[in-house]
């Protein structure tokens, strides 16, 4: 008893010292167990044969696999990261043009001509775009050792027919070339490259993280609209850019990653760079109904305007490519020759440099002179071509709304002359102008309906943006069939359209991939044994023929809902519940119609119909014909892969 009394004294008296070292015994585990996992990785090196990089890049690889980021809301913490790095680039990509450009040109005035007496107007404004594109086709000669791809069209190349893949380091080399070609005065803009920098960091970080295909063209669609939102202050606009332009995707599960990156790309330059809208104008709205007829004429002179546009830029860069195959000019000097003749007219015209979007703010409010509108108009996609189609970098966004803004200011005037008391001021038609000839060049009104609305804070002016863009890209789309990425991609034998490498998919045939194994009713067939089918098969879509094979029509869920509820079922036949205007594929067709219908209807299923007799052949899946579609395209990527080799 009195050994128990001792111990317990003890026990009593040690107890403040136990729990003072009780950190210290903690802290001695977590170091036990950390020398543990070190030996265990020690003889893991002892036993692998290779190098400890290799076996480092293994060991992440199997981590990553345990995390499983390409579930949805892990993939939603990636899309924030991608957000995030889009937004700190996009404030770099605008601080460093911002930073160049002023000390290169000494904020000279981009209203005032050149002073003939002065060394600087006359000898060095010319030379300094020539000295930037220099710059940028030694860098790709030479660093990069290839031509970076066309703007946008890359990147739209990239989802249609490599799953999303962009080469890691592009990102970076990008943003050097653009930085460079916009600060020394080229005539593109910096909205293209930016969103292209950003798709090419989702793809690159997807690819670290081994993502699926999908979820790799999610996670470019990400960056491309974060650098979007970041770069205008236009969240809802470049989620719009993303899906409708690059993806051509506007599932719920792509979708939600991309809202995520572009409002944290949005919110993060906003803390850098303000809250302001882009353009700074007054309260526009519609003044009579009558207008209506006027902006209707704006949008159709802006679509005849864009098809000038891609015509004339390509027409440049084409003459481009003659130049220098007749007179064996490297490579690296074309960017410094297109450089050189940006630099010779906009010296005389400085509204037409790149860097700067003084001439649109000053034509949305009414202050642009008739001569400076004028000449914007017509040399702006010039310029952008001696720049972009020589081998510098760029993009048409701006080029586009600086040409469309000139012509809406000009059209206002003219009506502001002839209806002086029925019309908006000048400044309404020329924000109306800019957004619908940018709709026609896009091909995207819904894009730029939603950047104009976010980069104006104009609501009320909004109506006839959406009329006279859509008027735009109809008569755009009538004038000429390419815009200004489908030109380059249908002369490398690339037809995209809905996220889909057309060309690929329009050489396979709906027979290779339709199954011809499927449930399917004659029209007399009851109700009853239908749902008794129902509720022993997982399908939920049946096709409903005539006796003789020939196609009626699918009871789908829908339909199967319907009757379940219903509860009574005699003398009900499938001819009584079938849907008949059903989309359907002949047995001749395409794939490409395939996935095309399946991209813009809910259905998952499609019949094939033999051309002849009408009888129902087969089905095609959309997942199958998905699957079957990537599949080949993974055989064409390691085609194009190993044929230069």
């Amino acid at each position: 008893m009195q050994a128990y009394l001792f111990h317990f004294r003890n026990r009593t008296s040690c107890k403040p010292e136990c729990h003072a070292m009780k950190p210290f015994k903690d802290r001695g585990k977590r170091a036990r167990r950390l020398r543990v996992l070190l030996y265990i990785l020690l003889r893991k090196t002892r036993v692998f044969k290779g190098s400890p990089q290799q076996f480092l890049r293994l060991t992440l690889d199997s981590f990553l696999a345990q995390l499983n980021l390409n579930q949805d809301i892990p993939f939603l913490f990636v899309a924030v990261f991608v957000g995030l790095v889009t937004g700190y680039v996009a404030v770099v990509f605008h601080e460093s043009i911002l930073f160049i450009s002023s000390m290169l040109f000494f904020g000279r005035s981009l209203t005032a001509a050149p002073d003939f007496r002065s060394l600087y107007d006359m000898v060095l404004l010319p030379l300094i775009p020539a000295a930037g594109g220099l710059f940028v086709g030694l860098y790709n000669a030479y660093v990069v050792k290839e031509r970076l791809g066309h703007g946008l069209a890359s990147v739209i190349k990239a989802v249609a027919q490599n799953n999303g893949l962009i080469g890691s380091r592009q990102w970076i080399h990008k943003t050097i070339t653009s930085v460079v070609s916009i600060a020394t005065g080229g005539g593109g803009g910096r909205e293209a490259p930016i969103a292209q920098v950003g798709a090419a960091l989702g793809s690159s970080v997807a690819q670290k993280l081994h993502f699926t295909a999908g979820r790799t063209r999610s996670l470019l669609g990400c960056g491309a609209a974060a650098g979007i939102a970041s770069v205008f202050n236009a969240p809802l606009g470049g989620v719009m850019f993303a899906v409708e332009v690059i993806l051509g995707d506007f599932s719920v599960h792509t979708f939600s990653p991309i809202v995520v990156a572009a409002v944290v790309g949005t919110v993060l330059s906003r803390s850098y760079l303000g809250v302001s809208p882009t353009f700074q104008v007054p309260e526009y709205s519609l003044i009579s109904n009558f207008e209506l007829v006027l902006y209707f004429l704006l949008g159709v002179l802006a679509g005849l305007s864009a098809v000038f546009f891609i015509r004339a830029f390509y027409a440049i860069e084409e003459w481009f490519q003659r130049l220098e195959k007749r007179f064996d000019i490297p490579v690296w000097a074309m960017p410094a020759l297109g450089g050189l003749l940006c630099g010779m007219v906009c010296m005389w015209l400085p509204a037409l440099y790149g860097f700067s979007y003084e001439v649109i703010e000053r034509a949305l409010n009414g202050s642009v002179s008739w001569q400076t509108m004028a000449g914007v108009y017509f040399l702006k996609p010039v310029v952008a071509a001696f720049t972009v189609g020589s081998g510098g970098s760029g993009g048409m966004f701006a080029p586009a709304m600086k040409m469309g803004a000139m012509l809406g200011g000009m059209f206002g005037n003219i009506v502001n002359t002839l209806f002086p008391g029925m019309t908006a001021v000048s400044g309404a038609y020329a924000l109306v102008g800019m957004g619908a000839l940018t709709a026609g060049i896009m091909r995207a009104p819904l894009t730029v309906i939603l950047i104009l609305f976010e980069i104006t804070g104009q609501y009320e002016i909004v109506l006839p943006i959406m009329f006279a863009a859509v008027t735009s890209s109809l008569v755009a789309r009538l004038g000429y069939q390419h815009t200004m990425e489908s030109y380059v991609l249908e002369k490398e034998g690339v037809r995209v359209g809905f996220g889909i490498a057309l060309s690929i998919a329009g050489s396979i045939g709906v027979r290779d991939v339709m199954r011809k194994n499927f449930i399917r009713f004659t029209d007399s067939t009851s109700v009853e044994n239908i749902i008794d089918v129902f509720h022993n098969t997982p399908e939920s879509n049946f096709f409903v023929i005539t006796s003789d094979g020939c196609f009626v029509g699918m009871i789908r869920l829908e339909e199967m809902s319907v009757l379940l509820g219903d509860g009574s079922f005699a003398g009900i036949s499938a001819g009584d519940v079938v849907k008949k205007d059903v989309p359907f594929l002949a047995d001749t067709a395409k794939l490409d119609e395939a996935l095309k219908l399946f991209e813009i209807s809910d259905y998952t299923m499609l019949p094939v119909i033999e051309t002849e007799s009408g009888r129902l052949v087969g089905i095609v899946k959309q997942d199958e014909a998905f699957s079957y579609y990537r599949k080949q395209m993974n055989i064409y990527s390691a085609d194009r892969t190993e044929s230069p080799a």
